[in-house]
């Protein structure tokens, strides 16, 4: 049985693919964070795409739900990201809100590099 997290997770690399992203991976591990989808955008950016699943009645926007420790573990998770890969364009953080009816996505906004305090 999938969570809301997973089908959340499921339906941003959908729309995401659907708009002419490449995912190169998802649930990545690294030392720092697990990467939600590592990707490059159709302008051929890598981007850590972290996914933030809520309720129709939620009170606060997923950008609100990152607190400065998680954005602090998602730069961090990049920049490894960048080194193992040994990429030399551009990178950043998005952050993929879905919003939830009954457990089952219902729509999507990204919101494209966040601050994640990257040098």
């Amino acid at each position: 049985m999938k969570t809301a997290g997973s089908r959340a997770e499921n339906y941003a690399q959908t729309k995401l693919e659907s708009l002419g992203w490449k995912i190169i991976n998802s649930n990545l591990r690294t030392p720092f964070a697990e990467i939600d989808l590592l990707c490059y955008s159709p302008r051929g950016q890598l981007v850590v795409v972290e996914v933030k699943a809520r309720s129709l009645l939620s009170w606060c926007c997923g950008e609100d739900a990152l607190g400065p420790r998680q954005r602090h573990r998602l730069a961090n998770a990049l920049e490894w990201c960048v080194q193992q890969l040994g990429w030399k364009g551009e990178f950043r953080v998005d952050l993929a809100e879905i919003s939830l009816d009954g457990g089952r996505p219902k729509a999507f906004l990204l919101h494209k590099d966040i601050d994640c305090c990257l040098g």
